[in-house]
């Protein structure tokens, strides 16, 4: 049940129009530097992680691996997309507090 509550918020995010799918979209975006966390689904290719992880840091994006139990695309509502990146800081935030065990006050 973990790992849903922490896709939930990105699935949260991108309902709210606060997230991108998809590397096209994913690479748009951390170029014109909106966004600031990028998900990755682990079985994405060494090539295309790398690339990815080189943009992020180039453009101030924080980059979160996300592991197979967890459905990256499934959560958004596109099955089969490996790569979401959110542009909204407050939900950035909050998905990194879920995936690194901060749970707040609860």
């Amino acid at each position: 049940m973990a790992s849903s509550s922490k896709l939930d918020m990105v699935g949260m995010a991108y309902r709210a129009g606060r997230a991108l799918a998809g590397s096209a979209a994913g690479e748009k975006g951390l170029r014109q530097r909106k966004v600031c966390l990028l998900l990755m689904h682990e079985a994405l290719s060494e090539g295309t992680r790398g690339e990815f992880e080189r943009l992020c840091e180039r453009f101030g994006a924080d980059v979160l691996t996300v592991s197979a139990a967890d459905d990256l695309g499934k959560a958004i509502g596109k099955p089969g997309i490996m790569l979401v990146g959110i542009t909204d800081a407050g939900f950035a935030k909050a998905i990194q507090n879920n995936y690194h065990g901060g749970s707040g006050s609860e």
